[in-house]
């Protein structure tokens, strides 16, 4: 194991830590920091045939309908470990384990939604650092309804 991966590894744990940062301040916009633009994400596996992401821009419009404050979702806890990487000198491979509590608000008050899962992600050295290029987003387990991590129904 050279000093190099260990340094690349680290970084690459620092770019999950700083998206669960953002969802939970919901602060959508600096997904710049975890993301490149032409980002694309499949949510396929958890949120149904064809949920998918073209770019950041598109994941950003929708974390702010899903997660933001005119939504059925309130306070978020998102936690990550259980990290695999693999490092190929600027490019890279992770799984990473994510847990995640979501509390309701507007049409789900006080409920509480919670989701146990993977993301799978390509990343790439960009001069900004390690930003994830393609991910493929998997839940396991649910808890919850699943509601609270949507729009609001008026």
């Amino acid at each position: 194991m050279s000093l190099q991966y260990l340094i690349d590894k680290d970084a690459i744990e620092q770019v999950y830590i700083r998206y669960c940062e953002i969802v939970d301040s919901k602060t959508f916009d600096d997904m710049h920091e975890v993301f490149v633009e032409d980002a694309t994400g499949d949510y396929t596996q958890a949120l149904g045939p064809g949920v998918i992401s073209p770019n950041r821009a598109s994941l950003i419009a929708s974390m702010h309908a899903n997660l933001g404050p005119n939504s059925n979702c309130g306070p978020t806890h998102h936690n990550v470990g259980n990290f695999r990487v693999q490092v190929n000198g600027d490019t890279a491979k992770a799984k990473v384990h994510y847990y995640a509590e979501h509390r309701g608000q507007g049409d789900y008050p006080g409920e509480l939604y919670s989701m146990w899962g993977q993301y799978e992600d390509d990343l790439v050295r960009t001069a900004d650092g390690w930003r994830v290029k393609a991910r493929v987003y998997k839940c396991y387990i649910s808890q919850g309804p699943a509601g609270v991590t949507g729009p609001r129904a008026s």
